[in-house]
C-alpha cells in the first residue's frame, strides 16, 4: 500500500513538472508576439504579472461587484414598488403582476447564450457598459409606466438587457485570471 502511494505521488510530481515544462514551452512560443515582454527576464515578467493582477483586483473587481449589486437591487426593488402601491396605481391584477415578474426571467434566460457567443467575438470593454446603460435606461423608463402592459414590457426588456451581464463577467474573469485565481475572484464578486 505504501509503495503504491509512493508510486502514485511520484507520478503526480512528474505530471506537475511535465505540465510546468509544457507551460514554459508555450510561454517561450508566444513570447515573441509581445515585443515589450520579449527582452524581460522571468522575474521582471512575474513582477509585471503581479502588478497587473493587483490592478485588476482594485479596478475590475469593485466595479463588477457594484454592478452585480445594482442588478440584484433592481430585481428585489419590484417587491418594494408593489408594497408602495405600484400594482394598484397601474390597475394590475395579481396574475398580471406575477406575469411581469416572470417575464423578467424569460428575457434574462433568452439573452444569456446569444450574448455570451457575441461577447466572445466582440469587444467586452464596449459591450459591458452598453448592457449596463441599456438596463439602466429601461429601468428608468419604468417611471413612465401607465398600464399593466407597460409593466410587462419594461420587466421583459430589463431582463433582456441584464441577462448577458453575469455570463459576460464570468467570461471576463476566467479570461483575465488563471484557473487557480478565478474562483476566489468570482466568490468575491458574488459575495459583494
Amino acid at each position: 500500500m505504501a509503495v503504491q502511494r509512493t508510486v502514485s505521488h511520484a507520478s503526480s510530481v512528474e505530471k506537475q513538472s511535465a505540465t510546468h515544462v509544457e507551460g514554459e514551452a508555450a510561454e517561450d512560443e508566444y513570447l515573441p508576439l509581445f515585443p515589450l515582454l520579449a527582452n524581460k527576464t522571468l522575474e521582471e515578467r512575474q513582477l509585471i504579472e503581479k502588478m497587473l493582477k493587483r490592478k485588476l483586483d482594485w479596478v475590475f473587481l469593485p466595479v463588477v461587484t457594484l454592478m452585480l449589486l445594482m442588478g440584484y437591487l433592481d430585481r428585489i426593488n419590484v417587491a418594494n414598488a408593489r408594497l408602495a402601491g405600484m400594482q394598484e396605481d397601474l390597475h394590475m391584477s395579481d396574475t398580471m403582476w406575477s406575469a411581469g415578474i416572470s417575464l423578467f426571467y424569460v428575457g434574462y434566460i433568452i439573452t444569456q447564450l446569444p450574448a455570451t457567443v457575441y461577447l466572445a467575438k466582440g469587444l467586452p470593454r464596449w459591450q459591458m457598459p452598453a448592457y449596463v446603460v441599456a438596463w439602466s435606461v429601461v429601468t428608468a423608463c419604468m417611471a413612465a409606466m401607465t398600464s399593466g402592459w407597460s409593466f410587462l414590457l419594461c420587466r421583459f426588456m430589463v431582463g433582456v438587457a441584464e441577462g448577458p451581464f453575469l455570463p459576460m463577467v464570468s467570461l471576463m474573469t476566467s479570461s483575465w485570471y488563471t484557473k487557480e485565481e478565478a474562483p476566489l475572484r468570482m466568490a468575491i464578486w458574488h459575495a459583494g
